[in-house]
């Protein structure tokens, strides 16, 4: 089995699924990740162009496998995004819809080292403090790691 940042082994899965059915068709699952699901947690790796499609893709995705509620590592250092603020809005009004309709959205820790990415993580981390779903933004992937370990416990 593979080890997670987590420090875990058991009960990983990698999803590697290149489509996925939904709606009208296959699509492809840019943005791959690990759950460990005994301990509710998942590492997504993100690289390349960051859109607001392959984020809502990746929404769909935690949500189809159940796991939107986990505590999740955002590893996106080395990706860039051309994500605009009302994007980051939109993205934001879905966390809050998929609460108010009973969806658990738990914590997130972002990792970003390009500057854009950064600050676009930092404003759907202020805002996401209005519709309860925790989120930071760090640089380095140990500090996400701690912040991760003390609010998902």
């Amino acid at each position: 089995m593979q080890a997670l940042p987590f420090g875990r082994r058991e009960n990983i899965f990698r999803f590697t699924r290149q489509h996925f059915v939904h709606g009208d068709g296959p699509v492809s699952m840019p943005i791959p990740y690990t759950l460990d699901r005994e301990r509710q947690r998942m590492y997504t790796r993100a690289e390349g162009l960051l859109t607001l499609v392959e984020l809502e893709q990746h929404l769909d995705f935690e949500e189809a496998d159940r796991a939107a509620g986990y505590a999740e590592l955002f590893d996106a250092r080395g990706a860039t995004t051309d994500l605009t603020p009302d994007d980051v809005r939109r993205l934001v009004g879905r966390a809050r819809r998929m609460q108010q309709a009973g969806t658990v959205v738990g914590p997130t820790a972002v990792v970003a080292d390009n500057d854009v990415v950064y600050g676009m993580a930092r404003m759907y981390a202020m805002l996401c403090e209005f519709v309860d779903a925790p989120v930071e933004v760090f640089r380095e992937v140990e500090p996400a790691l701690a912040w991760l370990e003390r609010v998902a416990e």
